[in-house]
């Protein structure tokens, strides 16, 4: 058999390769470098899989020990994101927690979530927060290239293991090469009184960018957070 036609048949043997998008962003508060939020995406076909770190400078530790790590992977089509399975260590500053979950025809279960506590009557049960997304894919469907059509207008809902909250983002303003999405984060259920009472809403906005006739491109992000205005840009 000829080496060309070897050559020809392995490539229809394999799997096909797989895409890989990285998406770095410098993150400020109050106009200082607080850390650098990355997440790296693979798709393979139908499938995705997606790492994220939120990593504070010197500085901003010395203010609040926040931090994110997390991997999570699933199935995809266009920009709608399934989990089948997440992992996530997050720091507040106020919380240092761990959790695992996995997702069955879309309804998530918690393998493991430290530190453990016991039972508090504004707990939610996993069984009940079907369609949500974690943390990680809700950001992924924000940090992937978008098409005009489908750019914002969207509702999206969250689970991290114990608490519930949704993206909602209003229909894009778009101005030349330039389209910005006001959007609110909202806590629903899960939260304690103390945090419901303390804040319920936190609106941030997207800016994208159009990168060809009908794509665009995640740019920049601002939000308030409970220790100051904060911006992120790609960097």
């Amino acid at each position: 058999m000829r080496p060309i036609l070897v050559v020809t048949l392995l490539s229809f043997a394999l799997p096909a390769k797989a895409d890989q998008e990285i998406h770095r962003f410098s993150v400020y508060v109050s106009g200082l470098k607080a850390g650098t939020l990355q997440t790296v995406l693979t798709r393979n076909g139908k499938a995705f899989s997606v790492s994220g770190t939120l990593s504070p400078t010197r500085f901003m530790r010395t203010i609040r020990d926040v931090g994110f790590t997390g991997q999570s992977a699933g199935t995809f089509q266009d920009t709608a994101f399934t989990p089948r399975r997440y992992s996530g260590h997050t720091k507040t500053g106020s919380r240092d927690s761990q959790v695992k979950m996995r997702w069955l025809n879309g309804t998530p279960s918690v393998d493991s979530y430290t530190p453990e506590r016991e039972a508090r009557d504004y707990d939610i049960n996993p069984a009940e927060q079907r369609g949500t997304l974690d943390p990680l894919t809700a950001a992924t469907v924000l940090f992937v290239d978008q098409l005009a059509a489908t750019l914002c207008n969207k509702t999206i809902p969250l689970f991290d293991g114990r608490r519930r909250g949704k993206l909602s983002l209003a229909p894009p303003t778009i101005d030349g090469e330039s389209a910005i999405c006001a959007g609110t984060y909202t806590r629903i259920a899960g939260f304690s009184p103390e945090d419901m009472q303390e804040r319920v809403n936190f609106p941030f906005t997207l800016m994208y960018t159009r990168i060809n006739e009908d794509t665009y491109r995640l740019m920049a992000f601002t939000t308030k957070t409970t220790f100051g205005s904060a911006r992120a840009k790609r960097k």
